[in-house]
């Protein structure tokens, strides 16, 4: 086709010098004719080369900018679906090594106001989830169940103000309370200055509180004042699951 039309609008440029020619002999030319037979002749050509260029994948009106988008589109969504595959992955493992698991659950949503750390599942009591049962990833501790419908429940995260977790330091086996600040940090109350706590160290729950399971990883001290209490200690705890970025979580019964 590319030949075909190259041939036919070279065809007709010698047809168009022909005839100048032949004018030219048989008489005298007026300077307009110079200025519109080359006119024509690029606008004749143009049409042409408009048309030729059409069938080629670069020039003309195809969908290639759609096709490069909807290229980036499936390897986005191929790349999310990548990742979401691993999450569920380390989620039902732990399936196998917890026998008090009871569902993987995704998140659907957050709570928009600033005053509550909760998050929304997409599983509820039809699929044997209820109030107080837990939360976790494979990082740790995400925070408890505290409303349930029949196919979504909330969690309240440690994060929140209202959270309230009975821990023990691993290494030291130091006991306190974990609460939230309703930020993106928890702190550990009720330790005596007596205490030597050092940065870095596991955040485990204790179990004593009939709620938490024993010994999932809650967090790590990130700093300790033992000045600005006059009986206990300021310890910041940075939660193991980093609690804005939770997408999905493994719900343990009590």
């Amino acid at each position: 086709m590319f030949k075909r039309k190259f041939i036919l609008l070279a065809l007709f440029v010698l047809l168009v010098f022909a005839l100048l020619t032949y004018q030219s002999i048989k008489k005298e030319l007026h300077l307009l004719d110079f200025v519109i037979y080359p006119l024509k002749v690029l606008e004749q050509g143009g049409n042409a080369l408009t048309g030729v260029f059409r069938y080629l994948p670069f020039f003309g009106k195809d969908d290639t900018l759609e096709r490069l988008g909807r290229c980036e589109k499936e390897k986005t969504d191929n790349t999310e679906a990548a990742y979401e595959n691993e999450r569920l992955r380390s989620l039902l493992e732990l399936k196998s090594v917890r026998p008090d698991f009871i569902a993987a659950a995704g998140v659907v949503a957050r709570e928009p106001t600033n005053w509550f750390q909760i998050v929304w599942l997409d599983k509820g009591l039809g699929s044997g989830i209820s109030k107080d049962m837990v939360a976790v990833t494979p990082l740790g501790l995400v925070g408890r169940v505290h409303r349930v419908f029949n196919k979504r429940a909330n969690v309240i995260l440690i994060t929140d103000v209202n959270s309230a977790v009975a821990v023990r330091l691993q290494s030291s086996r130091i006991e306190g309370i974990l609460e939230g600040n309703g930020d993106n940090k928890c702190y550990l109350k009720y330790v005596s200055k007596d205490f030597d706590v050092a940065e870095g160290e596991n955040v485990i729950t204790s179990g004593l509180d009939g709620i938490y399971p024993e010994g999932v990883l809650a967090g790590y001290i990130s700093s300790v004042d033992r000045e600005s209490g006059e009986v206990f200690q300021l310890i910041e705890v940075t939660p193991a699951q980093p609690l804005n970025s939770v997408e999905e979580v493994a719900v343990l019964k009590r």
